[in-house]
C-alpha cells in the first residue's frame, strides 16, 4: 500500500475530501512562498463537491491555484480544484472558487463584504528569475552564459474586481476607481472612511472593507 492510500484511509468519514492529488510541492529554492500568504496551515471549513467539511487544516496555493487540505495525523497535503471548491473559510477570512467558464478567471479569490456588493482579491504567484535582488540572497546558481549570480522568487500578482448587487464583476485598480463604483454616494462614503480612521496609511484590503461597511449603511 504506497503513501497516499494509506493517507487517504485513515481519513476515515474524510476520504471523500482526501481522495485528491497530492499538492504540487516546491522542489527548487525560491525567496517567498507559493502559498496565499503565509505557509502555515489554519483551522477552517471547506465546501468541496457540495459537501461541507468543518474545522480541516487549509491553505491555498497561489502559485498552482488549489486549496490544501492536511491531515493533522499525515504528513500528506491534497489538492483540490477551485471548479470543486465552493469555498472556504480560513479564521475569519473568506474565500471562493471560480472554474472555468465563469464570470471571473478561474482560481480562488478572498471575498470582502457581506452584503451583495462586494469586493473580489485574487493573489497569483508566478516563479521568476532576476539577476537583481529580490528580497532576499541568490539561491545558489549561476546563469550559465553571463555567470551571474540569480535570483529566483515568487512574484506576486494582485488584481481586484468589483461585484454589484446584480452580480456583475469589473476590474478595478485604485481607491478612487472604487469610490466610482458608487456615483450617488461617493461622497458620503468618502467621509464616512475617512472618519472611521482609514487613509492612506491603511493597506488596499483595509480600505476596500472601509468603504464596503461605509456602502451597507
Amino acid at each position: 500500500m504506497d503513501e497516499l492510500e494509506t493517507f487517504q484511509r485513515a481519513s476515515g468519514d474524510l476520504s471523500v475530501l482526501f481522495r485528491g492529488k497530492q499538492e504540487m510541492r516546491v522542489e527548487f529554492v525560491a525567496n517567498g512562498n507559493p502559498y496565499w500568504d503565509q505557509p502555515a496551515f489554519v483551522n477552517g471549513d471547506i465546501i468541496f463537491e457540495d459537501n461541507l467539511y468543518r474545522n480541516i487544516l487549509l491553505n491555498i496555493s497561489a502559485w498552482k491555484q488549489q486549496a490544501l487540505v492536511k491531515n493533522p495525523s499525515s504528513p500528506q497535503v491534497v489538492a483540490l480544484s477551485p471548479a470543486l471548491t465552493s469555498s472556504l473559510t480560513m479564521g475569519n477570512r473568506s474565500f471562493v472558487g471560480i472554474g472555468p467558464g465563469e464570470a471571473l478567471p478561474e482560481g480562488f479569490y478572498e471575498v470582502f463584504g457581506a452584503g451583495p456588493v462586494q469586493v473580489y482579491k485574487h493573489v497569483e504567484k508566478v516563479v521568476s528569475d532576476s539577476v537583481n535582488d529580490v528580497n532576499g540572497s541568490p539561491i545558489g546558481y549561476e546563469d550559465p552564459y553571463y555567470r551571474y549570480d540569480v535570483y529566483r522568487y515568487f512574484g506576486i500578482h494582485t488584481t481586484y474586481y468589483f461585484r454589484d448587487a446584480e452580480g456583475r464583476f469589473s476590474r478595478f485598480k485604485s481607491k478612487n476607481a472604487l469610490l466610482r463604483k458608487f456615483p450617488d454616494r461617493r461622497k458620503e462614503i468618502r467621509k464616512a472612511v475617512k472618519a472611521a480612521g482609514v487613509n492612506s496609511g491603511n493597506s488596499f484590503d483595509d480600505y476596500c472593507k472601509a468603504v464596503l461597511n461605509a456602502a451597507a449603511q
